[in-house]
């Protein structure tokens, strides 16, 4: 069986990296205005600090994160008693969906934390010290573990397109309603795998909810359960392929992943009345009077 070799589209890359910084900085530090011809991420790990940039001027506390786009003019300051850590990443990348976190900062979950750790961890195999000086030009280390170049574009990569994906309804949504954005994310999930076999269960672990809890909430947004929701969609696809396609019964039925045509004809029959083939021949009487 010869098998086809499929491309893989590159939707984000990140072409260079400039530093990969972790700061301690003191009380009352501050930078001046700086602008540079990459983005840069910024994340507080323990305090706060004061951003001014052309994207945000304000706060960024604990677990925030904030990415200035390039040649975007920025500075910080940190008021606060105690130090401050800091990660920073400068790195270029031309996806206009970064844009979004110059705006306002995010928050981080863990793991998402703990994915930011191992960017960090990774800088270290890529660039010498000093971690904790800010300079313009980082060394890269003589001497590397095999592929850690790589391995830190593909974790900032990775990282990066995570974060586009939990908040793609970020400028809309409103940030004190935690749960209608997430219910956003799984509705979006569902209409994007409504032919695959989906589980309530599976989309309570995929999201990190309850049972009780996405039920009630997919409900309230859509105004259906999740079941009725993938029926609706199965059905209505059901519907456009007999009307606007050639294909057999069987073909459709494979194409909407049924496990065979009875089944396929039954799920038809029970949503509408009439099996598929009735369906498609009122379909084409009506066609012809027409």
């Amino acid at each position: 069986m010869d098998f086809k070799l499929q491309p893989i589209e590159n939707v984000l890359l990140v072409t260079k990296i400039a530093n990969v910084h972790f700061f301690e900085f003191p009380q009352d530090y501050g930078t001046k205005d700086d602008k540079h011809p990459f983005c840069e991420l910024i994340f507080v790990n323990s305090g706060e600090i004061f951003v001014r940039s052309d994207g945000y001027d304000g706060v960024l506390s604990k677990n925030e994160m904030l990415i200035h786009g390039a040649n975007n003019v920025h500075s910080l300051n940190c008021p606060n008693a105690s130090e401050t850590s800091v990660v920073i990443i400068g790195f270029e990348c031309f996806s206009d969906k970064l844009r979004a976190f110059a705006k306002k900062p995010v928050r981080l979950d863990e793991s998402e934390i703990k994915h930011l750790a191992e960017i960090v961890r990774e800088g270290r195999n890529v660039f010498a010290p000093p971690y904790n000086v800010p300079v313009y030009d980082m060394e890269k280390k003589k001497k590397q573990m095999f592929g850690s170049e790589q391995m830190l574009r593909s974790l900032l990569e990775s990282f990066l397109i995570g974060l586009i994906r939990k908040y793609e309804f970020f400028e809309s949504a409103d940030e004190n309603d935690d749960v209608d954005f997430q219910i956003s994310e799984i509705v979006k999930y569902v209409d994007n795998n409504y032919l695959e076999r989906i589980t309530i269960d599976e989309l309570a672990f995929l999201f990190r909810t309850n049972r009780s809890t996405l039920c009630k909430e997919f409900k309230l947004a859509t105004g259906k359960t999740v079941i009725g929701y993938i029926t609706e969609k199965k059905l209505q696809a059901a519907k456009r392929l007999l009307k606007q396609s050639k294909k057999s019964i069987a073909q459709i039925a494979d194409e909407l992943n049924f496990d065979c045509v009875p089944y396929f004809c039954r799920f038809f029959k029970k949503q509408t009345g009439i099996p598929p083939k009735e369906y498609q021949k009122r379909l084409n009487a009506e066609h012809s009077a027409s």
